[in-house]
């Protein structure tokens, strides 16, 4: 009896698969399923249309749903834990003008690629809509005066209960700062603060386990209502898109990392590669944002006062992907009219992209929404709209996983510039022996 309780005590325990592998194997399952339903009829199939698809997208939406209640309330909390947790207000001064002036050049970055790789490939060229039209006159989007003015909520309570991020964002600041101000007097306040982060973080453990099925269920829909057929009308659409978010991701992020984090790509993508696996599936940075900050301090070296900053506020500020896909829109939409957007126009297009993402929520179709925005104040035609939104989702999990990716790269170097990175976690030991023995 002994021998046989030891025997199974002995036994090794089962190994938990890791929740990327789940979310890529939900993924993949999706593609496929959603494939087959598309074969068998999709939509237009009684039982598919009236009974399995309502049901995947229910499954898919109880998700999106989950994370959206959350999502608010943990940053709120969060601000305001980081703001504190960082000290003093010198301090917070210091990483929150680094992760703002990061978040600007990085998008502006982004929005040049998109625009040269449009002109480039030129996806507009061979769809014909229309006949050409003169080219318009590039209206202004509100200057830089309304929209700092814009990031100041007049009523807080009303931009929480909208989700409006940025004003929250900004609110909790000062809330941060104040709290920071009081002294010993708020320290029982500050730490009711913390408790309730902790909490948001617990809510989001037991949300988790629902993100493969979610995965499944979106993506089935996605292909079971278009097919693979919704690659060709607009595959050089697509192509560009990726490519540019492929070049921000491989390129312009390993140089952040490389040169100004000090720390090897390869390493970061190996320890990051979850939440982007999240973002690119779910199309939300909001699913990937908890994730993300608990790889941030855990496997990046980032400490936690600087992730809890930085993530949350990049989840909303930080758009790279979405940078690029305004570029490659406007450039996208002139093309298919004959429309010749003059240097100057572009440079200001790049501008424009720059401040639109500021304040983007963390939502899917959001890019989609604001680019009509972005088309009608410049005056362009919005058939380029009708085109992209039917394949927006597929071209959407780049830019999402960009955006989510990017808010990681810049934890890491915002980390390094303050020099409180631990690089440590970075260090391969398969290359730490071969140093050794050369």
């Amino acid at each position: 009896m002994d021998s046989a309780a030891n025997q199974k005590q002995s036994k090794p325990a089962k190994k938990k698969m890791p929740l990327h592998i789940k979310i890529f194997a939900a993924l993949a399952a999706g593609i496929l399923f959603g494939y087959v339903l598309n074969i068998l009829g999709g939509v237009d199939n009684p039982i598919i249309g009236s009974y399995v698809l309502p049901f995947l997208q229910f499954i898919g939406d109880l998700f999106l749903k989950l994370i959206k209640m959350v999502v608010v309330p943990l940053v709120f909390f969060c601000i305001i834990d980081a703001a504190l947790s960082l000290g003093d207000i010198k301090k917070l001064r210091s990483v929150g003008l680094k992760t703002i002036l990061w978040f600007l050049g990085s998008s502006a970055i982004a929005s040049t690629i998109g625009l040269t790789l449009a002109n480039l490939i030129q996806p507009g060229k061979g769809i014909v809509l229309g006949s050409a039209v003169a080219s318009p006159e590039v209206k202004e989007l509100p200057g830089i005066y309304q929209t700092i003015l814009d990031l100041i909520p007049a009523n807080p309570f009303a931009s929480l209960t909208s989700g409006d991020m940025m004003p929250i964002i900004v609110f909790s600041l000062f809330i941060g700062f104040a709290i920071i101000s009081l002294g010993k007097r708020a320290e029982p306040l500050a730490q009711i603060i913390t408790l309730l982060s902790e909490t948001m973080f617990k809510i989001i453990n037991l949300i988790l386990g629902i993100i493969p099925y979610g995965v499944f269920g979106l993506m089935s829909v996605a292909l079971a209502k278009y097919g693979l057929q919704i690659f060709g009308p607009v595959f050089k659409f697509i192509a560009t898109d990726y490519l540019a978010n492929a070049i921000m991701v491989i390129v312009v992020y390993a140089i952040f990392l490389k040169f100004v984090a000090r720390v090897s790509p390869i390493m970061f993508w190996k320890k990051a590669f979850e939440p982007w696996m999240l973002a690119f599936s779910t199309c939300t940075s909001s699913a990937a944002l908890p994730v993300s900050m608990e790889v941030a301090p855990k496997k990046l070296g980032v400490p936690r006062d600087i992730a809890n900053f930085v993530l949350p506020l990049g989840a909303t500020a930080n758009m790279n992907g979405t940078c690029i896909y305004f570029g490659i829109i406007v450039l996208f939409a002139s093309q298919l009219y004959g429309i010749e957007l003059s240097l100057q126009q572009q440079i200001m297009l790049v501008v424009q992209a720059t401040f639109l993402s500021v304040g983007c929520a963390a939502t899917p179709q959001i890019g989609l929404v604001i680019s009509i925005t972005l088309l009608t104040q410049m005056g362009l035609p919005l058939e380029a709209i009708a085109l992209v939104s039917g394949i927006y989702r597929i071209i959407d999990q780049a830019h999402t996983s960009t955006n989510s990716s990017g808010d990681l790269v810049t934890s890491v170097c915002i980390a390094a510039l303050e020099g409180d990175l631990d690089r440590d976690v970075f260090h391969d030991p398969n290359a730490g022996k071969s140093e050794v023995a050369a």
